[in-house]
C-alpha cells in the first residue's frame, strides 16, 4: 500500500463535490514432508546460497527507464483461486489508482486508457483494499463497499453501501483468509465484516450488538474462503463466530482457536493447562479434551492440530477425543500460530523461531531465529499460497519458504517491506542499493527509475512512482541492449494516489 502524499491541489479532474450522504446498511438485511531444520548455527539456510552473491548485488541501474524482457510471473491460480486454497486470482486486466485525499477512483486498463473515474462519498481515506472486483475504504468516521467496473457509471445512491463506524481507520484481515477484511471501532465493541468476492457485508450492531464486547481481531480466525470470521471477546470471556452464511451470531465459552466450514474451536486456558473443545456452528457441543495450555491450532478432515506453550503437538480426534503426541517444536516457547490460506498448514511463532507443521501434524521445517514478514497484506499473518517470507530480523535476512517442503527457494539481504505476489515465491524487496527480485531462479537487482509502490498479482508487472507520475512497467533484472529493446512504460495516472490490480 503507498504511504505517497496525494498533491495540495488537484482534486483528481475537476470533479463535483464529494456527496456526504449515507446509505447505511439494512440492520434487518442479511446480512507429509520429512521434518527439516535450519541450523541456527549455520549462516546458510539449507537451501540454494544466494547470500555468496550479496557482494555482486551493490546497487540498482538509475540511469535506464526502458526495459530488454519481461520476467512474466508465474501465476498460480487455479481453477478455484478466489476460493479454497487460492486467496485471489493471480489475473488481472485492470488498473485500480485511488486518491486517499479526496476518494477519487480510476479505473485504466493495462495499456494505461482511463476507462472509468468515480468518487465515492469517502474524503481523507485511513485505509484501502481491492479484493476480487470489490473495493473496500475507511475514512474517520464512515466505512464504504464499491462494487468496480471496467466502464459502467458507478454512483453513490445505486452502486455505493456506506456503514457509519467511528473506525480505528485500519482494515485488518483474519487470521487464515485473505478474503475478507474488518473495521473495528475505537472502542473495540463494534466490527463491521466484508467479505471481498461478494461484497456482502455484516455489521455486529445490527446484527446482535453484544453489551460490553471487546472484539480482539488480533487473535480473529476464519477458513480460506473467508465466510466464516471467529473473533475472541475479552470483555466477555467468550468467542462469537459471525457468519456470512447464518442471520446471526453464536456463542462459545473461551478463545478462539480454529475454524471451518462446519466446526469451531476454542480454548480455555487455566494456568498451564487447557480446555479445549469442538462445537459446531450453531453451537452444539462435540468432543473436548484436557491438555496442556494451547497457543495454537488447524482444524484437518479427521483432527484437530493442536501446539503447546512449551512446543508439544498435539492431535484432538473429532470422533472420540482422544490425544495423540505428534511431535515437539524446538523454538522456544510458542507465541501463536496462523493457518496458511491454503488451510493444511500451520505456522508456529516461538521464541526462538518459526516452524511449520502439516494436516497430519509433521513438522515440515524450522527455521531459528526467523519470524514471518508482516509487510502489505501479511500484516496480521501469512497470506500467500504457496510461499511464506520470513526474516532474521539481527542479520538483516529474508528467506522465501515453500510450504509444501520447508525448503528455501530464495535469500537475500534485504528490508522486510516485502512487496508480495498472490504466491509469495517471487517478493520484491528494498535494500540499501535498491530493490532486488527474489525467484526460485536468481536473486537480482531491478531496473528502474523511481519507487516501486505495487507488484501485480502474478508479479510480473510492477507499480512504479517517478516524477510525479504512475507508472507500469514490466519486472526486469537486466539493462536493455539498444534502443530497439527499449519498452516505454504504461502512464496510469499521476503521483499520490495507491496502484491496486484487479480483474474486472
Amino acid at each position: 500500500m503507498s504511504d505517497s502524499r496525494p498533491p495540495i491541489f488537484d482534486d483528481g479532474g475537476g470533479l463535483p463535490d464529494v456527496d456526504r450522504s449515507r446509505r447505511r446498511t439494512d440492520p434487518g438485511g442479511p446480512g507429509s514432508a520429512e521434518k527439516t531444520v535450519w541450523d541456527s548455527d549455520d549462516d546458510d539456510w539449507h537451501g540454494p546460497n544466494y547470500l555468496a552473491r550479496r557482494a555482486i548485488v551493490v546497487a540498482l541501474v538509475v540511469a535506464v527507464i526502458a526495459v530488454a524482457a519481461v520476467l512474466v510471473g508465474r501465476i498460480i491460480g487455479s481453477d478455484d483461486s478466489g476460493s479454497g486454497s487460492g486467496f485471489g486470482n493471480a489475473d488481472w486486466n485492470n488498473v485500480v489508482t485511488v486518491d486517499n485525499n479526496s476518494g477519487t477512483v480510476v479505473v485504466t486498463n493495462a495499456q494505461g486508457e482511463e476507462t472509468n473515474r468515480f468518487r465515492f462519498g469517502l474524503s481523507s481515506l485511513a485505509d484501502t483494499e481491492v479484493i476480487g472486483s470489490t473495493l473496500i475504504s475507511v475514512d474517520a468516521d464512515a466505512l464504504a463497499v464499491v462494487p468496480l467496473d471496467a466502464e459502467a457509471e458507478i454512483t453513490i445512491a445505486d452502486d455505493v453501501t456506506t456503514v457509519e463506524i467511528a473506525s480505528t481507520g485500519t482494515l485488518l484481515r483474519p487470521s487464515g483468509s485473505a478474503q475478507t477484511v474488518v473495521a473495528q471501532n475505537t472502542s473495540s465493541e463494534r466490527l463491521v465484516m466484508v467479505h471481498g468476492p461478494t461484497g456482502e457485508v455484516i455489521d455486529t450492531l445490527a446484527t446482535d450488538p453484544v453489551p460490553g464486547a471487546r472484539y480482539d481481531l488480533a487473535n480473529a480466525r476464519t477458513e480460506p474462503d473467508g465466510r466464516h470470521v471467529l473473533v475472541t471477546d475479552t470483555g466477555n470471556f467468550q468467542s462469537v463466530l459471525f457468519s456470512f452464511d447464518r442471520n446471526g451470531p453464536s456463542f462459545f465459552p473461551g478463545l478462539a482457536l480454529a475454524v471451518n466450514n462446519d466446526i469451531v474451536v476454542t480454548a480455555v486456558n487455566v494456568g498451564t493447562n487447557a480446555n479445549v473443545a469442538v462445537f459446531d456452528h450453531a453451537g452444539e457441543p462435540g468432543v473436548s479434551a484436557r491438555t496442556s495450555s494451547v497457543r495454537a491450532g488447524m482444524i484437518s478432515s479427521d483432527r484437530v492440530i493442536l501446539v503447546g506453550i512449551d512446543g508439544d503437538v498435539l492431535g484432538l480426534a473429532l470422533s472420540d477425543g482422544d490425544i495423540t503426541e505428534l511431535g515437539s517444536l524446538s523454538i522456544g516457547t510458542v507465541e501463536f500460530g496462523d493457518v496458511a490460506t491454503r488451510g493444511d498448514r500451520l505456522v508456529v511463532v516461538g521464541e526462538l523461531g518459526t516452524a511449520l507443521i502439516d494436516a497430519d501434524g509433521t513438522i515440515v521445517t524450522e527455521l531459528p531465529g526467523a519470524r514471518p514478514t508482516t509487510s502489505g497484506v501479511d500484516e496480521l499473518a501469512p497470506r500467500r499460497t504457496t510461499c511464506l517470507t520470513v526474516e532474521r530480523e539481527t542479520a538483516g535476512e529474508l528467506a522465501v519458504i515453500n510450504f509444501e517442503t520447508g525448503t528455501v527457494g530464495a535469500e537475500a539481504l534485504a528490508s522486510s517491506e516485502v512487496l508480495g505476489t498472490v504466491d509469495g515465491c517471487q517478493p520484491i524487496v528494498p535494500t540499501s542499493a535498491g530493490y532486488l527480485s527474489l525467484t526460485a531462479e536468481a536473486v537480482t537487482p531491478v531496473t528502474l527509475v523511481g519507487d516501486v509502490i505495487a507488484i501485480s498479482p502474478d508479479g510480473g508487472t510492477i507499480g512504479v512512482e517517478r516524477a510525479n507520475r504512475l507508472e507500469l512497467l514490466p519486472r526486469v533484472t537486466a539493462n536493455p541492449t539498444g534502443d530497439a529493446d527499449a519498452i516505454e512504460p504504461v502512464d496510469v495516472g499521476r503521483s499520490g494516489r495507491q496502484i491496486f490490480f484487479a480483474e474486472l
